[in-house]
């Protein structure tokens, strides 16, 4: 595959055919190839009509019998205004996919040009040689759910024909794509110009032209050059996508998401089609915001993210044992350095922070739930109540919670209190390694009917309104699914706790790009506090090296405040300034989730199948059906037998 920083346009491409023809006089291998090329030049006054784009793909196609995907600004018949359109070319000259752009032009500053923004999508994905592949304009492949909706259309490699410039969130949504690859396991392949000439004045632009695999490094251009060769190993995509480790696309409940999208969902319209009435329809919907509570506001302050080093319990009685162990060494954490920090308001613990993961106990923890769970209120968790008012400040953490009405269950909680000791939040984490089998915890989604009947929806998603913001949490796992985010920051979230214990491995780099995206595309804080090491085998002095560190305060534009780059307590403390956030949730270039409108996409997250199904632990709660991920390995045969996946040779 080549990726091209040239400019093109229709009377330019004698310089994109000489590129190509250089391009492919390097290849030492014979067989398909594929050439993407950027957003084509010009601006959308300059819009050719879309069959002679068409015609100029397809001259390229043919000439150099390679497959052609690249997209740009096209006048359409019986349409008022020009639109950005994705074209995928086979060698023969015909069309094999045609996308057109959903979100607006926000990097251009808006444009005089319709999208799809207001409507379902339907993609066609080219099934290629060189594997099913897809095409996502521009700003289209920072929106996550529009790239869930192309990787269940059977996407592979999603190409992403863009015009990048330099801004205080270019950095941010570069980062975008690789997260977008790693959650997804799918390639990403980025083509953006060197430069762009509009009303003849040439402008340089940023080298972001690259391939972001699922995992592993980018290969990127350097500096103005022409283009640059990549390599995809779509055997490899398939073989990690025919099993069940950090298998994300299978792993993702979408239909526990539908209800809310169906709800969500506005009615199908056409979208602004000229600049001043997209920025009027900005305005609009940033005015629209869910708006924060009237009272006593803090709208600058200190926050601290505890990074602990926690003593696994091993055996039924430790974990009761350890816990007080445990919560002494966090609280001292904060004592001994949250005097330091001015004006603390909120300190954060990871998860497990009481008794670790739990899991060499065996697959089978039913039996003992009221043993790995803590209750509220119970000995623990009032200490903890207690605690938030000695320091006068909002506590949170993740635990394991047992609760009476679900008898020989667990559930792995997240919990805020208050600076007077008043529990006002509690999530149950809805992504978890339970979908692999290795940890037996219940998660909504599990018991989804008997959960939402008892509860309602919304209780899937709590946020609360408090003088320092509206706070949500999210716990480890969940990380790697931008739908639980977006639902809490649809709901007002403005800052996202993430307690976490994250094992160190070759995840970490997609990992974090991701936690960083959480922030960025939902303009909130993330504030996750993971550990610094477990004493986890048995009567060893040391901690283990599972937990490295890397807690890390997100900035609401994705940009890294602060990291714990080391093992141990590291008592991380940070700024969060909700003003700032409030004003960047205004900008309109800024805030993506504007245009999020779940009319795009509601269809793929209702049909069936459609990643983890829910229900699948309603009875016998002294089971694991998860064991050896048989559930997702169903997924994985459900997507194969639907086209969403490809089998891997040989199997």
């Amino acid at each position: 595959m080549f990726l091209l920083q040239t400019p093109w346009a229709i009377d330019s491409l004698n310089l994109a055919d000489g590129v190509i023809r250089q391009a492919l006089g390097t290849r030492v291998k014979n067989g398909p190839e594929l050439i993407v090329l950027p957003h084509g030049d010009g601006s959308e006054r300059d819009a050719p009509h879309e069959q002679a784009i068409v015609d100029a793909l397809a001259q390229l196609a043919t000439g150099h019998a390679v497959y052609v995907g690249a997209s740009a600004y096209v006048t359409v018949d019986g349409e008022d205004s020009p639109r950005t359109v994705g074209f995928i070319v086979g060698p023969d000259g015909s069309i094999l996919s045609r996308t057109p752009k959903i979100m607006p032009d926000l990097v251009e500053g808006y444009t005089d040009t319709s999208a799809d923004t207001f409507r379902p999508a339907s993609f066609q994905v080219a099934d290629t040689p060189l594997g099913q592949i897809g095409i996502l304009c521009g700003e289209d492949i920072l929106a996550p759910h529009v790239v869930r909706t192309m990787l269940v259309s059977g996407a592979e490699i999603i190409l992403n024909p863009s015009r990048e410039r330099t801004d205080a969130l270019l950095d941010s949504r570069t980062v975008a794509r690789v997260a977008r690859a790693y959650e997804n396991l799918a390639y990403v392949a980025v083509a953006s110009p060197h430069s762009v000439t509009i009303d003849g004045t040439s402008v340089a632009l940023p080298p972001v032209t690259a391939l972001y695999p699922p995992q592993g490094k980018a290969v990127s251009v350097v500096g103005a050059e022409s283009y640059v060769r990549v390599d995809v190993d779509i055997e490899a995509l398939r073989r990690k996508r025919s099993g069940p480790a950090l298998n994300f696309p299978t792993i993702v409940r979408m239909n526990l998401y539908a209800p809310g999208y169906k709800v969500e969902a506005s009615t199908p319209r056409p979208s602004p089609q000229t600049r001043k009435d997209w920025l009027f329809e900005g305005a609009r919907k940033a005015e629209a915001l869910p708006k924060p509570p009237v009272g006593k506001e803090v709208s600058a302050y200190s926050a601290m993210v505890a990074q602990h080093v926690v003593h696994q319990s091993h055996k039924p009685e430790q974990l009761v044992e350890c816990r007080q162990p445990n919560l002494d060494d966090a609280f001292d954490l904060v004592r001994n350095y949250g005097a330091r920090a001015a004006n603390l308001k909120l300190v954060v613990f990871p998860e497990f922070f009481l008794t670790g993961p739990v899991s060499p106990l065996g697959q089978k923890l039913g039996h003992i739930a009221d043993k790995i769970g803590v209750t509220f209120p119970g000995p623990e968790m009032d200490q903890i109540a207690a605690f938030a008012q000695e320091i006068g400040a909002y506590v949170s953490g993740g635990v394991f919670e047992h609760d009476p009405d679900w008898p020989d269950r667990f559930f792995n909680t997240a919990f805020i209190y208050d600076p007077s000791g008043n529990l006002i939040h509690r999530y149950r984490k809805i992504h978890c390694g339970d979908a692999m089998g290795f940890l037996p915890d219940t998660t909504p989604g599990s018991v989804f009917d008997q959960y939402v009947d008892k509860y309602g929806y919304e209780h899937l998603f709590p946020i609360v309104d408090t003088p320092i913001g509206c706070l949500a949490t999210t716990i480890c796992f969940d990380n790697n699914f931008p739908e639980t985010y977006r639902a809490m920051a649809r709901r007002g979230a403005e800052i996202i706790l993430h307690p976490t214990s994250e094992p160190h491995g070759s995840h970490r780099a997609g990992w974090d790009a991701a936690r960083r995206m959480r922030a960025f595309e939902n303009v909130a804080y993330v504030l996750s506090a993971g550990h610094g090491g477990e004493y986890f085998l048995p009567d060893r002095p040391v901690p283990s090296s599972r937990g490295r560190g890397y807690s890390k305060i997100i900035n609401f534009d994705g940009s890294v405040q602060a990291e714990a780059d080391t093992a141990g307590q590291v008592p991380l403390s940070g700024m969060i300034d909700l003003r700032a956030l409030r004003q960047a949730r205004a900008d309109l270039q800024a805030n993506i989730a504007l245009w999020d409108d779940a009319v795009v996409y509601a269809h793929e997250y209702a049909e069936t199948p459609r990643g983890l199904p829910n229900n699948l632990w309603p009875d016998d709660p002294l089971g694991n059906p998860y064991l050896g991920g048989v559930e997702i390995k169903k997924v994985i045969a459900s997507y194969a037998k639907e086209g969403i996946f490809v089998a891997p040779k040989g199997d």
